[in-house]
């Protein structure tokens, strides 16, 4: 008994000392060390095919590997719910594309993965883009938490779960051919991406929620965290054990991260630069992201190496 108090205390503490920028990029960084520990399960798991989820999710609950990147990134998480509970989103959110950086080193040095002249004109979009957004940010507004409707956030969470796991499901009903072309990580980037950004968005209102300790359980957020969280990284793990992990985890990042700040914005109220000229900078950055994405190309030449 002691120790649990100890130990509540010790988060309690961890949690005031620490600013919503700092727990930003700790968050970040638990994230992405978390998704090259995925990349390594990937590796060594029997094949994942996105139609037989039963059996998807018990090879990836049954790998030790996984789980312990799973709780690296449950420890992003929580460091996310304190971050987007004191920034706002404007501001959080090029934090947590900057970890793409040292995903892309690892994913070089130690998967020994290549990126043509095409892939690394994407990453500059990409980087353009969060600039852009950066530059639009402006004075801060006071993080004030507002109530969302339950079927606000129903028309929000609904199509963003169903219409990637039916894409992934049927697109996964024929066994791989001999000469079919491999894909690059665009399709599982962009199907993995609406989930693991409406995870993002749930964690947000987690953040704001007025509701403290287990009286968070009677609000939506968890469950929409659990389940959104859960079908991004199984179709994210059906990605990695095909693709590489440059490509699938940036297309991911940059859908998610702009699908956060776009519909959350709508969604918690937050309000846009005022000033016209970094209003067009938000826009701008924006769409310099759709090109980024569009950049990337749509097969690849070789498949990956298992690791």
């Amino acid at each position: 008994m002691t120790t649990c108090h100890g130990f509540r205390l010790f988060v309690a503490v961890a949690s005031r000392a620490m600013t919503g920028v700092t727990a930003a990029f700790a968050a970040t960084g638990l994230y992405y060390v978390g998704f090259a520990v995925f990349k390594v399960a990937a590796g060594r798991m029997a094949p994942l095919r996105g139609n037989q989820i039963p059996r998807l999710a018990l090879t990836m609950l049954s790998s030790w590997i996984f789980l312990l990147g799973l709780v690296l990134v449950l420890g992003g998480l929580w460091l996310q719910i304190i971050a987007l509970a004191r920034i706002p989103l404007s501001e959080g959110v090029p934090i947590f594309v900057s970890g793409l950086v040292p995903l892309l080193v690892i994913a070089v040095v130690f998967f020994g993965e290549r990126l043509a002249l095409r892939e690394w004109l994407g990453l500059a979009l990409i980087a353009a883009a969060m600039l852009l957004i950066a530059l639009s940010i402006g004075s801060l507004p006071p993080i004030t938490a507002h109530p969302v409707p339950l079927w606000k956030l129903a028309a929000v969470v609904v199509p963003t779960l169903c219409v990637p796991l039916l894409l992934v499901a049927f697109g996964d009903t024929s066994p791989d051919g001999r000469h079919a072309r491999p894909v690059a990580g665009i399709a599982f980037g962009l199907a993995s991406g609406l989930p693991v950004g409406t995870a993002e968005l749930a964690i947000k209102g987690w953040g704001d929620a007025h509701a403290k300790g287990f009286s968070i359980l009677s609000t939506p957020y968890p469950y929409v965290t659990v389940l959104a969280a859960a079908a991004g990284f199984g179709i994210m793990q059906v990605g990695f054990q095909r693709c590489r992990v440059a490509i699938v985890a940036t297309v991911m990042t940059i859908s998610a991260k702009s699908y956060l700040l776009l519909v959350g914005a709508l969604l918690y109220g937050e309000p846009w630069p005022s000033d016209k000229g970094r209003v067009w900078l938000r826009v701008f950055g924006f769409a310099v992201a759709g090109a980024a994405v569009l950049a990337f190309p749509r097969h690849d030449t070789v498949r990956p190496v298992r690791q």
